[in-house]
């Protein structure tokens, strides 16, 4: 016979948790709260053989005087993959995401436009050819089918196929192929397919694109592919930014932001950044990496001697994009005018590294290689783009960027370990324990732990989570940031860093889901309605949805009381509520009363009665330029200062009124909490005889 005595604490454990979920409301939501996936973009980019050079359109000397002021011109099409997508989700690719996403790239960049019809070349069954009269020749013949990516041209849009023998002699044209009608009023093709193939698997790939074929005379790419992982495309319209983003992303990485495609870049009168080979006139080819090798007037190493990390310092080399344009942009939006240039992603291994922004830098930059809240595809992604001597930018068109905005040469230059060192050494004194918390941002030192501390994102666009975790092993040298940190032993530091790896274990807030049995319930971006908490849930008596932004708590946990229950909940930090600027101050609205805010770092003591309950907490003012810079500018900041606060009982402050007979009802609630209790002993007592 099975002891059971054993048994008696895991049934009263089990007794008290489901009282505790039914209680608390919020126990399983709550308890599945996880930061957004780390999925790095793998742009694999093509090798050198793999591309099609040396398509001919017009004439060198054409081509370079004409001005960069047209509009590009993108065509999509569609490999028959596409229209076996679900109905949902080709609706939602055919009519929202691929059309929105070219129209961004079109209105974002000009081109010299092509006049000509294009018709692509086809793939020579040798990777050597011949160039004559800048026409391409293959050796002996060309391949039947030629692809972009996995998508087969049409024969429509190739050209006649030119072959040579193997000594370049009996050049001519093949007369088994003929010219195709070409492709007309395009200056790019985009080949789209949306097949679940063996990359989708890989990191649960959303989707992936490259070029494949560029023009003779300024080597711009002029016809590309993207595949779509039709598994990874979700229809929830809260996911639909992150989607539209990542489509953007991709594009761009056939238009020219490609590791592949640097050596090509050429300057304002057209040219090349990087020496030509003069047989070829191609750039020389890094044996190694197999494609063509760029020269220092494009990307240059630079060696950080001091870099800060646990313990000392180290020597760090990196890759920094030095382009004249992306140098001014970069420096301007650090105010760092020493900055050599923009650093380039140096983890990930191929497909991530230099093909893409340092996430540690530029972490909310839409070209960084891994999932990034709050994209931005910022002026310094459009300078690269101009930078490379193919497009001339529309900066109209590019995305505030707020990651590390202002914030010096110490920022852009060292690692987070001098920044978060230097920075709380510099408010020890004099500041709140917030100021101290914000004066490290964007980084962050809370350590991942029960119970919850959210915090707001830089831009206030949603409710976000320190990413500090530990890791499995001690992280490598580089990437170990803190001598120290509260609640975690001495000794212990280095398995302590950001869980995003390209960000070289930076700690940083992030926004996150709300899960429940693995089931996304609700997510942390103010602007969404749909990230709404329930009614019985809302603790904090917060409001998503497009006029709302995130503002922090005090250190204190909400409390909900009824009659006959208090209810004090684990999670808190942030929330989510709409603002409005009005006469000068800001106001933010909290179940539709409106509290003003008269100085940054004021508390707004929250005590309501909603859905029965009477909520208390606090809510605190930030600064009021941060939320209403334009009203202020036209009116004048006339936040007041804090001996102008208001009296206590400037802001509503509800009572509870308990009767007798509400009291007996509050009571009745706990029947449920009662008959648990009574089944736990019984059962106790069984167990016991």
């Amino acid at each position: 016979m099975c002891n059971e005595r054993k048994y008696r604490p895991i049934i009263f454990m089990a007794i008290w948790f489901a009282t505790l979920h039914m209680l608390n409301g919020e126990y399983a939501e709550n308890n599945g709260i996880h930061n957004h996936g780390h999925k790095h973009c793998k742009h694999q980019h093509p090798k050198a053989h793999e591309v099609i050079h040396g398509v001919r359109l017009e004439p060198l000397h054409v081509i370079r005087k004409r001005s960069l002021d047209q509009p590009l011109r993108i065509l999509l099409v569609y490999d028959e993959s596409v229209y076996r997508l679900d109905s949902d989700k080709f609706a939602l690719i055919n009519d929202t995401i691929l059309p929105e996403a070219v129209r961004f790239w079109e209105q974002a960049l000009m081109v010299r436009q092509t006049k000509e019809i294009i018709r692509l070349n086809r793939k020579c069954e040798s990777s050597q050819v011949f160039v004559k009269n800048s026409l391409t020749y293959c050796i002996d013949s060309c391949k039947s089918v030629t692809l972009c990516g996995e998508v087969q041209v049409p024969e429509d849009h190739l050209d006649v196929c030119r072959v040579c023998n193997s000594t370049g002699q009996d050049c001519r044209e093949d007369s088994t192929t003929t010219a195709g009608a070409g492709i007309s009023n395009a200056d790019f093709v985009f080949y789209v397919s949306a097949r679940q193939s063996e990359r989708c698997h890989k990191g649960l790939t959303v989707a992936y694109a490259a070029h494949c074929q560029q023009e003779a005379a300024l080597d711009r790419p002029i016809a590309g592919h993207a595949n779509l992982c039709p598994e990874s495309i979700s229809t929830k319209p809260q996911e639909l930014q992150t989607l539209l983003s990542t489509v953007k992303h991709e594009i761009l990485h056939a238009l020219g932001f490609s590791v592949s495609l640097y050596a090509f870049f050429r300057d304002n009168e057209g040219n090349p950044r990087t020496p030509r080979k003069p047989d070829t006139g191609k750039p020389y080819l890094n044996e190694k990496l197999q494609i063509h090798q760029w020269s220092e007037q494009t990307i240059r190493k630079v060696v950080r001697e001091q870099w800060a990390v646990r313990g000392g310092y180290i020597s760090r080399t990196i890759d920094m994009m030095v382009t004249p344009r992306v140098s001014k942009e970069v420096r301007d939006h650090f105010s760092c005018q020493k900055l050599e240039g923009a650093e380039l992603e140096d983890q990930g291994g191929e497909g991530t590294a230099l093909t893409h922004w340092e996430k540690r830098v530029l972490e909310n930059e839409a070209m960084t290689g891994t999932h990034t809240q709050s994209s931005a595809f910022s002026r310094i992604t459009l300078a690269l783009m101009e930078d490379s001597g193919w497009y001339k930018a529309n900066y109209s068109m590019a995305s505030p960027l707020t990651w590390g905005r202002g914030l010096g040469c110490n920022f852009a230059m060292k690692s987070c370990k001098d920044w978060i060192t230097a920075n709380n050494a510099s408010s020890i004194t004099g500041f709140s324990e917030i100021a101290k918390g914000r004066s490290i941002h964007p980084f962050c030192a809370k350590v991942k732990r029960d119970p919850l501390q959210t915090e707001c994102t830089d831009d206030r666009s949603s409710v976000a989570l320190c990413n500090l975790i530990r890791h499995e092993n001690p992280l490598p040298k580089q990437y170990q940031n803190f001598d120290s940190l509260a609640h975690v032993p001495t000794g212990q530091e280095a398995y302590y860093g950001g869980s995003v790896s390209l960000a070289d274990h930076c700690p940083y807030i992030q926004e996150f889901t709300w899960r429940s049995r693995n089931v996304v319930v609700r997510g942390s971006q103010c602007q969404f309605t749909d990230n709404n908490p329930k009614a019985e849930k809302n603790f904090a008596l917060e409001s998503y949805g497009p006029e709302s932004k995130c503002f922090d708590h005090s250190e204190h946990m909400w409390e909900e009381r009824s009659c006959g229950q208090t209810r004090e909940w684990q999670h808190w930090g942030s929330g989510c509520y709409q603002y409005k600027c009005d006469r000068g101050r800001l106001h933010i609205i909290i179940a539709n009363h409106s509290y003003e805010c008269f100085y940054a770092g004021q508390e707004l003591s929250i005590q309501l009665i909603a859905g029965g309950w009477l909520h208390k907490g606090v809510v605190v003012c930030p600064p009021c330029k941060e939320m209403c810079n334009t009203e202020f500018e036209l009116k004048g900041d006339r936040c007041k200062p804090s001996e102008e606060a208001p009296s206590i009982t400037f802001y509503p402050k509800h009572e509870l009124k308990c009767s007798a007979a509400s009291t007996v009802r509050s009571i009745a609630n706990f029947d449920v909490f009662f008959s648990l209790l009574v089944i736990g002993v019984s059962l106790l007592l069984r167990l016991e005889s």
